[in-house]
């Protein structure tokens, strides 16, 4: 559950960049980081959940 609370909480955040990117330069950068910042995210957590079920199979 804590990890379910961080991933909504740095979406939130990410959401949050891409708004003030928006202004400040323009969409187009703000959509770059977005993507990039989603991508990045859910390799994070894909690569994050693989690693805890070889360690749950290890320690069967």
């Amino acid at each position: 559950m804590k990890k379910l609370l961080m991933a909504a909480v740095v979406m939130v955040v990410i959401i949050a960049v891409q708004i003030v990117l928006s202004y400040v330069f323009s969409y187009r950068v703000a959509e770059i980081f977005s993507g990039f910042s989603v991508g990045a995210l859910f390799y994070y957590s894909l690569f994050t959940l693989t690693d805890r079920r070889k360690k749950a199979k290890a320690e069967k």
